[in-house]
């Protein structure tokens, strides 16, 4: 009965342990408002020298922390003037400017008091090669954290979108937009970024 009652408390201080030692994890990124202002769905092209997984893995990501960093910065605004522009940017990563997503969102991180955002654990789930049109998914955790950049709560989520190749002066541009943030599925993943690819947030798609 004594080991019984150990084994519990150990078990119950190591869960606080870890419970705990999630909550310090502090934002580490690179946060500038005026940066994140300027954000807005444009084309992307990318370099020749990235092959096609590359290319979609760089592009992905880069959105997708767009879009959060975006959505934060929108959700903490008290400026009607400014929070009306920087929904009208958010919605540019939607098709047919689709409402329901953006708003689901600002409400869950204004709720949540969300002030910073990072996405990890990134992975591509569509196999196929690139076409026009291409749907694909995007399986990653998206880390919300408070003004004081102490994590809040980290998320797994499945995301859909559709990537649109157009040769443009020799160069690969792509148009991209996202379907939905977060489908009902639940998938163990991993960061599947190619070495040698970073990201940074750099206010502008990814040339």
């Amino acid at each position: 009965m004594i080991n019984k009652i150990t084994q519990f408390s150990m078990l119950l201080l190591l869960s606080v342990w870890i419970l705990l030692s999630c909550k310090d994890e502090k934002y580490k990124g690179d946060y500038n408002p005026d940066t994140i202002k300027g954000y807005k769905n444009e084309a992307a092209t990318v370099s020749s020298k990235m092959d096609s997984v590359e290319a979609v893995n760089f592009i992905t990501k880069q959105k997708l922390r767009e879009l959060y960093e975006l959505s934060a910065l929108a959700s903490n605004s008290n400026d009607t003037v400014l929070n009306s522009l920087l929904r009208d940017q958010l919605l540019t990563y939607f098709p047919k400017k689709d409402t329901t997503e953006i708003f689901s969102l600002l409400r869950d991180l204004s709720s949540k008091k969300v002030t910073y955002t990072s996405v990890t654990k990134f992975k591509i789930l569509a196999k196929d090669s690139i076409t026009p049109d291409s749907i694909k998914k995007v399986a990653y955790s998206i880390n919300y954290f408070n003004e004081d950049k102490k994590l809040i709560e980290s998320n797994d989520r499945i995301g859909v979108f559709v990537l649109k190749q157009e040769p443009i002066q020799f160069k690969r541009e792509f148009k991209f937009y996202f379907t939905s943030l977060n489908e009902n599925d639940t998938i163990q993943i991993k960061d599947s970024i190619p070495s040698g690819v970073t990201q940074k947030s750099i206010g502008k798609s990814p040339k």
